[in-house]
């Protein structure tokens, strides 16, 4: 029943309308003791009734909050709000509109019974989705999370008011459905903030603003790495229990966005080691991977709290 606690899409619509209307307790009593009301098969017959079936509602997501310390002062305290990670991944999991538009297993597609030619259409039908299926114990499910984030401006007119969101998606819902607004297949996951620091070099301030987005980005995505290694207990939209182990498998970010999370400069090729001088000559380059990233943050012999002197070494990069 999609309508529970209520028995049916009618008697739904009477309580959204009931409890949007504004009435008070007495007069949705003397509305529902109406001779052509009673002639319904609803399942509330007085306002408290009604109350108590819209208290056995889902709750939604709820906000957090947290103030996040920085090394250099700001003009205001940085405050993250963000949703549970899980929690979204699961209020998507489950949700009861996706139920027929959802893929819970990998699985090969061919065009003819010979197995000769591949089709490729959703995430799962992919080999990355089959390798990683074979990492897990068996009768897992693999939840393919899907982040997006972009620095968007609300006013451009009255204060310039920005706002950075994330937003967070399953790769196991159909493409055709997911890419869709009205489906609300993208949850707002956290909105970073934009802080303004007091340093008065341009060029650190822009690296301060940098260095706390991934700070804050870790924050959010703790449970994310805590579930892709331990697993979590999801229940599907027909209520079965599933194993499920949630790996970030897509990321979606313009082009100066994908240079700030890949902790590059802005005239570096985002997947090589190439540098804009280096575009268009006919010399293979290595590609820029995470261990390679990692191996460069390790290798400089500075304080990374002292950021000018840190900035500097990381231009030899």
């Amino acid at each position: 029943n999609l309508y529970y606690p209520f028995a049916s899409l009618g008697d739904w619509e009477i309580m959204n309308f009931l409890l949007t209307s504004r009435l008070s307790m007495r007069a949705i009593d003397e509305f529902l003791s109406l001779h052509l009301m009673n002639s319904l098969p609803l399942s509330f017959s007085t306002a408290k009734e009604l109350h108590s079936h819209a208290e056995m509602l889902p709750s939604g997501l709820h906000w957090n909050a947290r103030v996040v310390p920085t090394t250099h002062p700001t003009k205001s305290p940085v405050t993250l709000y963000y949703h549970d990670l899980l929690d979204c991944v699961e209020s998507l999991f489950n949700h009861p509109l996706f139920v027929q538009m959802m893929d819970y297993l990998p699985s090969h597609l061919f065009t003819t019974a010979e197995c000769i030619v591949r089709v490729f259409m959703e995430w799962m039908s992919s080999d990355g989705a089959w390798d990683l299926q074979l990492k897990f114990p068996e009768g897992s499910t693999l939840c393919g999370v899907i982040l997006s984030s972009d620095k968007t401006h609300i006013t451009n007119m009255c204060g310039r008011k920005v706002a950075h969101p994330l937003l967070i998606s399953l790769a196991n819902i159909h493409m055709d459905i997911r890419n869709k607004g009205s489906s609300h297949a993208f949850l707002l996951l956290a909105l970073m903030p934009i802080p303004t620091f007091t340093h008065p070099a341009t060029q650190i301030c822009s690296v301060l603003k940098v260095h706390l987005f991934h700070h804050c980005l870790d924050i959010v995505l703790e449970p994310l790495k805590q579930a892709t290694c331990f697993g979590r207990m999801m229940s599907d939209p027909i209520g079965n229990l599933c194993y499920c182990f949630t790996l970030l498998v897509s990321y979606i970010v313009d082009t100066p966005e994908a240079c700030m999370l890949a902790c590059i400069q802005g005239c570096t090729s985002l997947v090589t080691t190439a540098m804009y001088k280096d575009f268009g000559d006919p010399d293979h380059h290595l590609p820029c991977t995470s261990a390679l990233t990692l191996a460069q943050l390790q290798s400089i012999q500075c304080n990374i709290n002292e950021v000018e002197q840190y900035f500097a070494t990381c231009k030899d990069f």
